[in-house]
C-alpha cells in the first residue's frame, strides 16, 4: 500500500535502519534477510532522494535528513502499536508488552522499586523503559513518547486523565554532624541557607516562594539543583537545609548522615498521581499496569504508615 508515493511497508525497515544504522542488524530486527533489507534501503533512498546511511571512517552514520526522520518515524510506529495494533485483552503471564514510564529517580527508588519487582514477577515478558522527567511532560505525553507518567499533580497536563496515588507530607533534612538542633524553629528556617531543586520546563523551585513570603520571609537559596538525587551531597558538612517529600528525605538518610526534622510551618502535601493519554483509556495492558502499581503502592504505603505508628509508640 502506498501513501503519497511511499510504500508504507518500508516504514518498519526505515525505523530499523535509523535505530541500528546498520543493514545487517536492521535485517535481524525485522526478521528478514540482509539482501531484502538492502533492497528496502535502495527503495527508501530513491523515494527520499537521500543516502540515509553514509559511511565515515569505515562506519555507517545517519545522513542529516535521516537524523531528522529518526524520532518522528519511531513515534509514529509506536503510536500505531499502542492505538491500533494493541490487543483488546492482556494476559500478563504470557503477553509481551513494552511500556515507557516517566518518574523521578527518587520516586523510583523510594516508591516504585518494590511494586515493579512484584509486577515483573506477574508479567515476566513485560519490558519497561523508565526515564526521568525533563521539560514539558504534557508535550511528551501528547507526542506519544511515554505511556505513563508518575509525578506530582502540579506538573501534569490538565488535558489527559490522571489518578491520585497518594498524598505525602514534607520533612526538613540537615547534616547530622553540623546542624546541632534536633528541631527547627521558624527563625532558624528563615535564617538558614537552603538547597532547592528547580523543576519543570520553566525550572521553577519545587516549593514556591509565595509559601514563604506569606510567612514574612524569603529563603536564601544557596544551591540550585535540577535533580533531587544531588541534594544530600550539598547538605553534608554544612548547615544548609532542604525541604522535601517525607519518603524522599528518609531515602537520603539511608546513605547519608542526615537528620530528619519537622517543618516549623504547615506545607501542603504533595499529591502524587499517575497520568496517561486519553487515547489509551481502553488499553488493557496499560490498565493492568496502572492497577498493579496502585495496588502495590497502597500496600507499601500501609506498611510505611504502620512503621511510623510503631516508631511513635516507642517515643511515648
Amino acid at each position: 500500500m502506498r501513501y503519497r508515493g511511499l510504500d508504507l511497508n518500508l516504514l518498519v525497515a526505515l525505523d530499523a535502519l535509523l535505530r541500528t544504522q546498520n543493514v545487517s542488524r536492521a535485517a535481524d530486527v525485522v526478521n528478514i534477510t540482509q539482501p531484502a533489507m538492502s533492497a528496502a534501503l535502495a527503495r527508501l533512498r530513491q523515494y527520499f532522494g537521500d543516502p540515509l546511511l553514509i559511511t565515515r571512517s569505515g562506519k555507517s552514520v545517519l545522513s542529516p535528513l535521516a537524523q531528522t526522520l529518526s524520532t518522528p518515524v519511531f513515534e509514529m510506529l509506536r503510536t500505531i502499536d499502542r492505538t491500533i495494533i494493541t490487543q483488546p485483552s492482556f494476559d500478563p503471564s504470557v503477553d509481551e508488552r513494552d511500556f515507557s514510564l516517566l518518574a523521578a529517580d527518587t520516586l523510583v527508588a523510594g516508591f516504585l522499586a518494590k511494586p515493579l519487582q512484584h509486577i515483573f514477577q506477574q508479567a515476566p515478558k513485560l519490558r519497561l523503559e523508565i526515564a526521568t522527567p525533563h521539560g514539558d511532560l504534557g508535550e511528551r505525553l501528547e507526542a506519544g513518547r511515554v505511556d505513563l507518567i508518575i509525578a506530582p499533580e502540579m506538573h501534569c497536563s490538565p488535558d489527559h486523565p490522571k489518578e491520585l496515588l497518594l498524598e505525602e507530607d514534607h520533612r526538613v533534612i540537615a547534616c547530622r554532624q553540623t546542624f546541632a538542633p534536633d528541631h527547627v524553629t521558624l527563625e532558624d528556617y528563615a535564617a538558614a541557607d537552603h538547597v532547592e531543586v528547580f523543576v519543570g520546563s520553566g525550572q521553577k523551585p519545587y516549593l514556591p516562594e509565595p509559601l514563604f513570603s506569606s510567612l514574612g520571609f524569603r529563603r536564601r537559596v544557596a544551591v540550585k539543583l535540577d535533580n533531587f538525587s544531588l541534594v544530600p551531597f550539598f547538605l553534608s558538612g554544612t548547615k544548609r537545609l532542604a525541604t522535601l517529600p517525607a519518603k524522599t528525605a528518609e531515602l537520603y538518610m539511608s546513605f547519608a548522615d542526615l537528620k530528619l526534622l519537622d517543618p516549623p510551618f504547615p506545607i501542603p502535601p504533595v499529591r502524587l498521581v499517575m497520568q496517561w493519554h486519553s487515547r489509551a483509556n481502553a488499553d488493557q495492558g496499560l490498565n493492568w499496569l496502572r492497577a498493579n502499581i496502585r495496588h502495590h503502592l497502597e500496600a507499601e504505603d500501609q506498611q510505611y504508615k504502620s512503621h511510623l505508628y510503631r516508631l511513635a509508640l516507642q517515643t511515648i
